[in-house]
């Protein structure tokens, strides 16, 4: 019986003392966002007149200072953020407001505020680092020894960093680092933050193609793929070279593809020979980048390989087909009659499916018609009947 009573007792104190923790936390919230709402009010009018004055001359030494001191606290550094934010989005990083954070926000003031808990912190520092586009020599290093860091959170906010500092020997220091670590990055991370990169595209372009052979696979990648999106055409004897020489599958893939972007007719050979793979996905994508390439011998692998035992292959086959015939689809000595006219059901079929999935067949009544096509060599049944909707699906 004691024992019920001391359980009842129990539970209500750790009750009474989660109710009393609930209440502090929501007092102390209010407190807070009362103090946080007091110093954004002073804090406004002394930067929008630095704003707003032609040189900012027209703050004094003693306004820098009240700044500099109200930013070192957890609140006052909530309150700097909401304006600054604020400010980025009407007018976007301005020259002048970037010159403001400089003058009142370093790298040891953010370390040793405590804005957020201690769990988080490093990876905020980060954040706002990224945010107001620090790029001292301190901020760099962090950055990069960040790059090792367990948390994806963390290792992520560093490279925006160093996106953000436009500095390209540190972005090629990072992705050494990277190169040499185990740890996990996104590879679409990687590829969008060299295409956002915040400095001289150019000089970053040319380092990553000088030291592109230093990299993991993950990170060569990357920058084939960064150099497909932005169809970046300078280094194409490199990129060939390097492709030729890597027995990566990936990397074939990628390479592969940059040349169904950028034209070199020196890479046609590779994409030819890589047709015999015996991996599918490289085939498929040699079916896409070889339509880059209209010749006699194009075609005729185009007919060989839309009767390949992969749909992938097959389909890639027949939209490059469609592609290089558009203009000339209903002409009857076009490639794509030829291959409606094989015996090979599932080159027929794939190429009616382009055909429909592109609207130039219509489904009526269950019935497709092929009215512009004479087509020969099919089966009396089909003749008679039409090609049934279900010759489209697989």
């Amino acid at each position: 019986m004691d024992l019920i009573y001391f359980s009842i007792i129990f539970f209500f104190v750790i009750l009474l003392l989660v109710i009393l923790y609930i209440v502090f936390s929501k007092v102390k919230q209010g407190i807070d966002h009362r103090k946080v709402s007091q110093l954004e009010n002073e804090m406004q009018p002394i930067v929008d007149k630095y704003l707003e004055s032609e040189s900012g001359s027209i703050i004094s030494e003693n306004e820098l200072i009240d700044l500099r001191k109200k930013v070192q606290t957890k609140t006052g550094l909530q309150a700097f953020n909401s304006i600054y934010f604020a400010r980025v989005k009407q007018d976007g990083l301005t020259e002048k407001l970037h010159k403001l954070v400089t003058l009142i926000i370093d790298f040891q003031m953010l370390n040793n505020n405590r804005i957020v808990h201690n769990k988080y912190r490093k990876s905020y520092i980060l954040y706002l680092c990224a945010e107001y586009y620090m790029n001292s020599e301190e901020v760099i290093k962090f950055a990069l020894e960040s790059l090792d860091d367990p948390s994806l959170y963390v290792r992520n906010n560093a490279l925006r960093v160093l996106r953000n500092t436009g500095n390209v020997d540190a972005i090629i220091e990072a992705y050494r680092k990277i190169s040499k670590g185990k740890l996990y990055f996104n590879n679409k991370v990687i590829v969008d933050f060299m295409g956002s990169f915040r400095g001289d595209m150019q000089e970053l372009n040319k380092s990553l193609a000088s030291h592109m052979a230093e990299f993991c696979p993950k990170i060569k990648r990357g920058i084939l793929d960064h150099f497909t999106n932005r169809i970046i055409s300078e280094y194409t004897d490199e990129i060939l070279q390097f492709i030729e020489a890597s027995s990566d599958k990936e990397i074939i893939i990628a390479g592969i593809r940059y040349f169904g972007v950028v034209h070199k007719q020196e890479a046609y050979p590779f994409i030819v020979e890589k047709f015999k793979s015996k991996h599918y996905e490289i085939r498929a994508v040699c079916a896409r980048a070889i339509g880059f390439y209209p010749c006699e011998e194009t075609i005729t692998l185009l007919h060989e390989y839309i009767k390949d035992a992969n749909w992938f292959v097959r389909y890639n086959c027949a939209f490059t087909l469609f592609r290089l015939e558009e203009e000339d689809i209903f002409n009857k000595d076009s490639s794509i009659r030829k291959v409606i006219c094989e015996k090979d059901t599932f080159a027929r079929d794939i190429m009616i499916y382009t055909l429909y999935s592109k609207g130039l067949i219509n489904s009526d009544n269950d019935q497709v018609k092929l009215a512009c096509f004479q087509i020969e060599n099919v089966e009396k049944e089909e003749r008679r009947d039409g090609f049934k909707t279900n010759h489209l699906v697989h």
